[in-house]
């Protein structure tokens, strides 16, 4: 098959293991991407790269791996975290993906004043990024954080952690600059909810000095949007 098919395990992997997939990988690799005995799979973890597969045994309730060669991967880990808060599932689904595609360090999900969903489904949102991964090259999943209140989380930062905010109000794109004085130290950004920060929320953003906005241009973006359009900025200039 000329197509690369992908599956995060969450097991030690070296080379010459033979291993038994799980169901519903099993389910993916046989009703999904119709694959066959002799077929090739390549499967990663976290910790020990990514390999190439042979199904060496096959039928409809069990799938055996052998690990034949280990793929050297050029991708690199991500950088940036992503402090979001929480938002409608439809579009939480979309803002998970896309950022764990585009290369996401952690997601930190916060419920802001102006948050309409209070509720984060942790373990279907670890299920959308080991298939987002799965899909875009990712050796790394990102870690999705248990849900905290947005002024709880600012005050449990290290000082030295430095968190670009989105702010329509701002003209500051000097993110190099903040970079080149900063490399050691732990970068995140901050997407507001779909009403923006409060009052309250905006003063203290603005009182803590590591907390710095940029500006995503002009038009007024949608949350999710907001996160994937930022992420790839601070990608760009943050390497």
């Amino acid at each position: 098959m000329s197509l690369k098919v992908r599956i995060y395990l969450d097991k030690k992997l070296n080379l010459g293991l033979d291993l038994i997939l799980e169901k519903e990988d099993t389910h993916y690799l046989n009703n999904v991407m119709r694959l066959r005995e002799g077929d090739n799979v390549f499967l990663f973890n976290s910790k020990d790269g990514e390999f190439k597969g042979e199904i060496v045994s096959f039928d409809k309730k069990k799938i055996k791996v052998r690990l034949n060669s280990k793929i050297e991967n050029t991708n690199k880990p991500g950088k940036i975290s992503l402090i979001f808060s929480l938002i409608k599932s439809s579009k939480l689904d979309y803002l998970i993906q896309k950022c764990t595609e585009i290369g996401v360090k952690s997601f930190v999900p916060v419920i802001s004043q102006k948050s309409v969903a209070k509720n984060l489904n942790i373990k279907r949102t670890e299920k959308i990024i080991k298939e987002s991964c799965e899909q875009s090259n990712q050796l790394i999943l990102p870690v999705i954080h248990e849900v905290e209140k947005l002024e709880k989380k600012l005050k449990s930062f290290d000082k030295n952690s430095i968190i670009f905010f989105a702010d329509i109000n701002s003209s500051n794109n000097k993110i190099e600059a903040v970079h080149e004085n900063n490399k050691n130290h732990e970068f995140y950004l901050l997407v507001g909810p779909e009403g923006d920060f409060s009052l309250k929320e905006r003063d203290l953003l603005n009182s803590m000095s590591n907390c710095i906005p940029i500006s995503l241009g002009q038009n007024i973006l949608r949350s999710e949007t907001a996160a994937v359009v930022g992420l790839t900025l601070l990608n760009s200039q943050i390497n």
